[in-house]
């Protein structure tokens, strides 16, 4: 994730309920993935206070 958003990213996140892959802006396609908030390839297991659930 681009650091010049100040929105506190971490990888290998513990809490799976809240990472990147289980938020609105996340996004799977042509084999990576992608943040949309973030404009910007990130893991699935990681977060950033953009999060928002998808449930």
């Amino acid at each position: 994730m681009s650091h010049e958003i100040e929105a506190d990213y971490k990888e290998n996140w513990y809490d799976k309920k809240t990472q990147c892959q289980n938020c609105t802006s996340f996004k799977f396609e042509n084999g990576k993935s992608f943040c949309t908030e973030g404009k910007c390839e990130v893991p699935p297991d990681a977060h950033c206070d953009f999060f928002q659930s998808v449930d």
